[in-house]
């Protein structure tokens, strides 16, 4: 009898799926919208493939990683629309134009975000900035195979869950670098898609494109964007009052997989980690501000090789810092996101109305922006002596 990881556990990552001789695992939605593999018994010959290459079931050894640095693009146009210092979008150019194949995160037309493998330059621009929703990567675990095993190198750059995926079907291919993005969890799609279609009903708007870290606002201000043809109709960060990111940056929308994810921890299964750089300067003085600027943890001799190549030709700049500085600053390298009071009464009421988002969400939210009133209230007597000592004392 076949026994995948449970329920609660399993990430979606469809290495499972991707491993069946029969092709009797599917990888389809529940009732409330996340992805789950469903296994047709009809068909199944109790092979234990799909088992075998879980990576919940059957976890990687991860490694400590090595070396850490604060970097960015030198390309100040470049850094400037990426989500943090747009180290991702060079390590994908340096790769094309070094003859490699690359695999990156691409938001479909209908919102949807799926992997894609590039070979050009001018494809790579659909790989960039963050984009907060569950994400398909194994209907690309096949091309990815199948190039490898021509010899030919691929960058791959995705979630930890989809990197130990990677490393359990590839089993470190000497051609293959794997990169991940620290992950504070992944929400459902149906969710987004959800809300999008909620705004341009209300707001009597056709949303042809979105954003969640939108460059006209700066990226570091988490602005998330809806544009109608090439006409911006909504912008709203959470503490405006946007659901989807309150939910999202609240930690209140992920999978339930998230909370207990098996691959927030120090060690890490990808060749090189990066990361908005949060912590820096906690333990050596820094001369430069935290915004605008990726963390890079180099985990492998594969991973060095690769970001000494990059800074030796100009493309990055790094600077080396304390290795234990990133894991300070930044939660989701000791562990996983933690449940909250919010995050509780989602889950009743996402269940209550079969997975109706907006509905599921509005009582969590309500909440939330109530207390962030109060909360600033209590707050603006000390702010306001604050600035009065300013004025007074300089």
């Amino acid at each position: 009898m076949i026994k995948l990881a449970i329920h609660d556990a399993c990430t979606g990552c469809g290495a499972c799926a991707f491993k069946c001789p029969k092709q009797c695992i599917s990888m389809k939605e529940d009732a409330i919208g996340q992805i789950y593999p469903v296994i047709d018994n009809m068909r199944c010959i109790e092979c234990h493939s799909c088992e075998i290459v879980c990576p919940i079931l059957n976890e990687p050894t991860p490694r400590k990683p090595e070396k850490a640095y604060a970097a960015w693009s030198n390309d100040e146009e470049e850094r400037r629309t990426s989500a943090s210092g747009g180290i991702a979008a060079e390590m994908y150019k340096h790769a094309v134009s070094n003859g490699w194949l690359a695999v990156g995160a691409v938001q479909d037309k209908d919102f949807s975000v799926s992997h894609k493998m590039a070979s050009s330059l001018d494809e790579l621009a659909a790989f960039k900035n963050s984009k907060y929703v569950f994400s398909d990567a194994y209907a690309v675990f096949p091309e990815i195979r199948t190039v490898i095993q021509t010899g030919r190198k691929v960058i791959f750059i995705g979630l930890p869950c989809q990197i130990a995926a990677l490393r359990k079907l590839c089993r470190d291919a000497d051609n293959l670098l794997l990169v991940e993005v620290v992950c504070h969890g992944t929400t459902p799609f149906s969710y987004l898609k959800q809300h999008i279609d909620m705004l341009s009903r209300k707001l009597e708007k056709t949303a042809v494109r979105m954003s969640f870290r939108d460059p006209y606002a700066y990226t570091y201000t988490y602005t998330f964007t809806l544009y109608d043809g090439g006409n911006l109709f909504y912008a709203q960060r959470t503490k405006d009052g946007d659901t989807y990111q309150f939910g999202y940056h609240r930690a209140v929308t992920y999978r339930e997989n998230c909370y207990r994810c098996r691959f927030a921890k120090p060690e890490r299964n990808a060749d090189i980690t990066i990361a908005d750089y949060h912590g820096l300067g906690l333990l050596a003085p820094c001369s430069f501000s935290y915004k605008k600027v990726s963390l890079i943890l180099e985990n492998t001799e594969k991973g060095r090789t690769f970001i000494e190549s990059m800074i030796n030709c100009g493309r990055i700049h790094a600077e080396q810092r304390p290795l234990e500085e990133p894991f300070k600053g930044e939660a989701q390298l000791r562990h996983p996101s933690v449940k909250s009071k919010y995050r509780l009464m989602f889950e009743r009421e996402i269940a209550l109305s079969h997975g109706d988002f907006e509905k599921a969400i509005e009582k969590p939210h309500r909440k939330y922006m109530r207390e962030m009133f109060f909360a600033g209230i209590m707050t603006c007597p000390r702010k306001v002596a604050r600035k009065i000592k300013r004025m007074i004392f300089g």
